[in-house]
């Protein structure tokens, strides 16, 4: 694992073993489009398992909405915000069970999200020690209670747009990306910001840009605003 990681790592073990009450301990992960989330809760998971932890790892990206349900030019960043995901389903059917019971087995259809093709899944996990869970928007206050802990990995809008760029997962043209971002994505973080303020309802801080300060600096807040 690399060495900026260590800190955050060590905090996420000692909230596990702190950890007392009867669900799965679980853990949020949250920041920015492109923020590094995935690339940082994949490390992370390694870490756990090396541990010894069995690790159900969701990302939710897979439970998005269609494209014109979750790409409107009318009210552009509030409609992205509240129906990118089909929330009251990834939660009732998925988190929900497996938070209270550490297994699960669910068949479900989920989606390519940049071409809108829907294919067949099976999340399987037995008697899981941690549920991390990682996605945009997540610190919605009507969602906290079900997280132990909140982490938000920050960056920048301007990296994280270069990071888009790069890893292009929307299969878009230069051009259509950016005014993607532009047009929806990142207006819609503004709308969190404005509406939840994530990074208050933050347990730990992650920076992850350079441009920010020390990739791996973690800032504590372990009683975040509800």
């Amino acid at each position: 694992m690399p060495d900026e990681l260590n800190d955050l790592s060590k905090i996420i073990l000692k909230r596990f073993h702190a950890h007392t009450t009867d669900h799965v301990f679980t853990f949020a992960l949250s920041g920015i489009d492109a923020s590094g989330k995935g690339y940082v809760t994949k490390l992370l998971e390694d870490e756990l398992v090396r541990n010894g932890l069995k690790v159900a790892n969701i990302n939710i990206d897979p439970w998005q909405n269609p494209i014109p349900v979750r790409l409107q030019k009318q009210n552009a960043a509030e409609n992205f915000y509240k129906n990118v995901f089909r929330w009251n389903d990834v939660f009732e059917q998925l988190i929900v069970p497996l938070r209270r019971t550490g297994s699960i087995h669910l068949a479900t259809k989920l989606i390519h999200s940049h071409a809108d093709d829907y294919y067949d899944f099976v999340y399987a996990y037995k008697e899981i020690d941690i549920l991390l869970i990682e996605a945009i928007f997540l610190f919605q206050k009507k969602y906290l209670h079900y997280y132990d802990l909140n982490v938000w990995v920050e960056s920048s809008f301007e990296t994280g747009l270069e990071r888009a760029r790069e890893r292009n997962v929307e299969r878009l043209s230069e051009e259509k990306l950016i005014s993607d971002y532009n047009t929806y994505y990142y207006p819609a973080q503004g709308y969190h910001f404005e509406q939840d303020g994530p990074k208050g309802l933050s347990h730990v801080i992650y920076c992850n840009d350079q441009l920010l300060g020390t990739v791996g600096q973690v800032t504590s807040n372990f009683q975040p605003a509800t």
